[in-house]
C-alpha cells in the first residue's frame, strides 16, 4: 500500500482552490442558484411551519411539549423535501469534487455532472447515514435499559463508546465516496480494506482540515462583519448581515438578501473544499499505482 502525508492531505482543499480558481468559481454561482431556487420554494409552500419552530426554539419561556409535538408534525412535509434535496446537492457536490481529483481531464461543466457517479454517491451517503443511525439507536436502546436496571454510569459509558465507535466508522468507511467513484460501482464495507492500518493518520488529515475550516469561516465572518459594523455604524446590522430572511418571499429577494445568499454559496463551496478534499486525495494516494478497476462482489 502506498504511503500518504496527513498533512498535505489536510491542506488539499487549499491548494485545490488555488489551483482551480475558474472551476471554484462556478461552483459558487451554481451553488448559489440552486440554493435560492431550494429555498423560495422552502419558504412558498413551508414557511408558516418554519417560522412557527423557530418562534418556539427562541421562544425564552421555552415551549411546551404539546406544542413541540404539533410542530413537529407540521415540519414532517419540510424534513420530506430537504432531505432529498440535502441528499442531492452531496451526490453532485461529492461526484464533482472527486472527478476534479481522480479525473482531471473530464472537465466538461466546471467537472459537474448529472448521472450514475452522483446517484452512487447518494446512495454511499445513504449508507452512510443508516449506519450512523443504528450505532445510536443501538447505543440509545443498550443505555436505556442499563439505566432501567439501575446502570445509569454504565449507559453513560455506553454512549462515550458509541460515540467512539462512530468515530472509528466513519474514519474507516471515509474513503467509501471516493472508491465508488473510482470503481464506478458501490463500494462501502469494503472500502475498508483500504483504510486498514491507517486511522489515526486519517482521523489526523480530517481534524486538521475541519478546524481549518472553522478558522477560515471565523476569519471571513469577522471581515465581513467589521466591514458592514464600520460602513452601517449598526453592531446588530452587522450581526444579521450574514442571515438572509426567510420570513417571506418578498422579504428574502431583496439586494441584500442576493448578497447573503452569495456569500453563503461562497462559504459552503470553500468549505466542501477544504473538508471533504482530503479523502479522495488519500485514495488517490494509497491507491497510485494500482489497477484502475478490479473485479470484487458485494459492498
Amino acid at each position: 500500500m502506498a504511503k500518504f502525508s496527513a498533512s498535505d492531505a489536510a491542506f488539499s482543499g487549499f491548494r485545490l482552490v488555488r489551483e482551480n480558481l475558474k472551476t471554484v468559481g462556478i461552483w459558487i454561482v451554481v451553488m448559489t442558484v440552486v440554493s435560492i431556487i431550494a429555498n423560495a420554494l422552502t419558504i412558498k409552500f413551508f414557511g408558516p411551519q418554519m417560522e412557527a419552530a423557530m418562534g418556539l426554539m427562541t421562544d425564552p419561556n421555552g415551549a411546551q411539549p404539546e406544542e413541540m409535538a404539533k410542530i413537529a408534525d407540521q415540519m414532517t412535509p419540510t424534513l420530506l423535501w430537504t432531505l432529498p434535496y440535502n441528499l442531492f446537492v452531496q451526490g453532485v457536490t461529492l461526484a464533482a469534487l472527486n472527478r476534479l481529483i481522480q479525473r482531471r481531464s473530464d472537465s466538461r461543466f466546471a467537472h459537474l455532472g448529472l448521472g450514475m457517479d452522483e446517484v452512487r454517491q447518494v446512495v454511499v451517503s445513504i449508507l452512510t447515514g443508516l449506519v450512523m443511525m443504528a450505532v445510536v439507536f443501538g447505543a440509545a436502546l443498550l443505555a436505556g435499559v442499563l439505566a432501567a436496571v439501575g446502570g445509569g454510569a454504565v449507559g453513560v459509558l455506553v454512549f462515550l463508546a458509541a460515540a467512539c465507535g462512530a468515530i472509528y466508522l466513519l474514519v474507516r468507511l471515509s474513503l467509501a465516496s471516493a472508491m465508488t467513484f473510482d470503481k464506478r460501482q458501490i463500494i462501502f464495507f469494503r472500502s475498508m480494506q483500504v483504510t486498514k492500518g491507517a486511522f489515526w493518520s486519517l482521523l489526523g488529515a480530517y481534524v486538521v482540515a475541519a478546524v481549518m475550516s472553522v478558522i477560515v469561516w471565523l476569519l471571513i465572518f469577522i471581515i465581513v462583519y467589521a466591514v458592514v459594523a464600520i460602513v452601517t455604524g449598526d453592531f446588530s446590522t452587522a450581526g444579521n448581515a450574514l442571515r438572509a430572511d426567510t420570513s417571506s418571499l418578498s422579504a428574502y429577494f431583496t439586494p441584500s438578501g442576493i448578497v447573503q445568499q452569495l456569500f453563503s454559496g461562497f462559504m459552503a463551496v470553500l468549505s466542501a473544499l477544504i473538508v471533504l478534499s482530503p479523502a479522495p486525495t488519500i485514495y488517490r494516494e494509497l491507491t497510485s499505482g494500482q489497477a484502475a478497476s478490479e473485479e470484487a462482489s458485494g459492498w
